[in-house]
């Protein structure tokens, strides 16, 4: 899936625990911190989805279209904004922000069929 691979690519950047003095630290032990990011990341994920499923049922029932292309714009400059000052790229967050935004629309669509 292209867009966890995506994600798991910035975890490095994403972690206050990857700070400090990493000479010392062996690979596995940086390993195995990549997991418990990586864990955490798809749970998040996972409790996002549910929130898009559940607008997604709001939405049917109040016969709203799923695309939003005004929310979509906000929420990609909030989150461009918010990565600048963890010094990620606008190209990654572009790029993180579609791919998310591609699975909640479909999401959404299922949630408004059931």
């Amino acid at each position: 899936m292209h867009l966890v691979s995506i994600l798991l690519t910035t975890l490095l950047f994403l972690s206050p625990c990857y700070a400090g003095n990493t000479e010392q630290e062996s690979l596995k032990t940086q390993r195995i911190k990549i997991d418990k990011l990586d864990a955490r990341l798809i749970k998040i994920l996972g409790e996002r989805m549910k929130v898009v499923e559940a607008i997604g049922r709001y939405k049917a029932r109040h016969n709203i279209p799923a695309l939003q292309p005004k929310r979509f714009e906000e929420i990609l400059n909030k989150n461009i904004q918010l990565a600048r000052n963890e010094h990620l790229s606008e190209t990654l967050i572009r790029a993180i922000m579609n791919a998310i935004h591609e699975e909640s629309l479909n999401k959404e669509t299922i949630s408004q069929i059931k």
